[in-house]
């Protein structure tokens, strides 16, 4: 129903934050993660724009094999969960997207606190609130990127630890994530299972 992609845009329109709106307005990863849960699931996503002839985006996924279908999984016992009473300081700039992240955590048993950008995040940490781990964001609005905001973090709270996750991985990035000890990197878009691994990893538990 729109008016339709030129072509510049229509090959960039899965690429992570690009955004035709402007800042502040869209994040450009919808429709990343839309090709990235697409592929994750074995299928693949089809784009048809034309300026004055809107957009058709087309998912094509895999059937089961009928009769193959995989047992559900077993519910892990509440004791289990890794939580242990910890919270998470949760930065993310995206509503949407920060919902979905305190959402899951909340399903593994953490407890969180949300910040729209570093220095949000900045201010909980001073406020001495108790935090067991930082889960932040890579790209934010404001003076704070997600590496930056982890060493300042560590500043407040010497050994903090720190998980940072983006959907687009370059190198300046995980070479900042991987100086950075009891640190760890999550690729957008990411699982409730992901997410569950990482912490583990990172938290030791």
């Amino acid at each position: 129903t729109g008016t339709g992609m030129a072509p510049e845009v229509r090959e960039r329109a899965f690429e992570p934050f690009f955004t035709t709106k402007a800042a502040g307005i869209g994040s450009g990863l919808g429709l990343s993660m839309v090709y990235g849960f697409a592929k994750q699931s074995g299928g693949h996503v089809v784009l048809r724009s034309a300026p004055g002839q809107g957009t058709t985006v087309t998912l094509y996924l895999p059937a089961a094999p009928a009769g193959d279908a995989a047992p559900a999984p077993e519910a892990e016992p509440k004791a289990a969960l890794p939580a242990g009473g910890r919270r998470i300081l949760v930065v993310e700039d995206d509503p949407r997207v920060r919902r979905v992240a305190v959402r899951r955590l909340a399903e593994l048993g953490y407890a969180t606190v949300e910040a729209e950008n570093g220095e949000a995040a900045l201010a909980i940490l001073e406020r001495g609130l108790p935090v067991d781990l930082l889960f932040s964001d890579v790209v934010m609005p404001g003076r704070l990127r997600g590496p930056a905001l982890a060493e300042r973090a560590r500043r407040l709270r010497p050994g903090l630890k720190v998980l940072l996750t983006s959907g687009y991985a370059d190198p300046e990035t995980l070479d900042a994530v991987a100086s950075l000890p009891d640190a760890g990197w999550l690729a957008k878009p990411y699982g409730i299972e992901g997410l569950r691994q990482k912490l583990r990893e990172i938290m030791g538990a």
